[in-house]
């Protein structure tokens, strides 16, 4: 393989090095106690909603959802199931799309959910133990 030629470098060549790699995200939601709360139809209708405002931001073909996991855990004295998101995000408006939704009233009122992902790790330091917080049951002070 011969090195390059400088002279032979177009610089108005729009190469794909030039952009910046995705970002991956992992969202947890845990659903509290008002998702159940909510008809089918009333439930169906948030979740519609809420894909619906964040596709309109995935600019890019393969941003979005690229993995899905739904689970069954014990949160406190009750059975749920939760979900487990991996995204990929290659532009600025589909990140700040999420982070927005993320932050809605009417998300945090149904879900506790959690991040973890992007150019570096930028979780909280608390995130296992708000993670844990969750599955394991929370005792009194009282006890001895």
């Amino acid at each position: 393989m011969e090195p390059l030629d400088p002279d032979r470098i177009d610089p108005d060549d729009d190469d794909d090095d030039d952009e910046a790699p995705p970002q991956f995200y992992l969202t947890t939601f845990i659903p509290k106690a008002a998702w159940y709360d909510l008809s089918a139809d009333e439930a169906t209708a948030f979740l519609q909603n809420r894909v619906a405002q964040l596709n309109e931001a995935f600019v890019e073909d393969d941003e979005g959802v690229i993995w899905a996991y739904r689970y069954h855990v014990m949160e406190r004295s009750r059975e749920l199931d939760a979900v487990v998101l991996l995204w990929m995000i290659t532009s600025d408006e589909a990140l700040e799309t999420l982070e927005s939704t993320l932050r809605r009233s009417d998300v945090n009122r149904y879900f506790d959910w959690s991040v973890i992902g992007g150019p570096q790790n930028n979780a909280p330091q608390d995130i296992l133990g708000a993670f844990l917080g969750t599955l394991v049951p929370q005792t009194s002070g009282d006890e001895t």
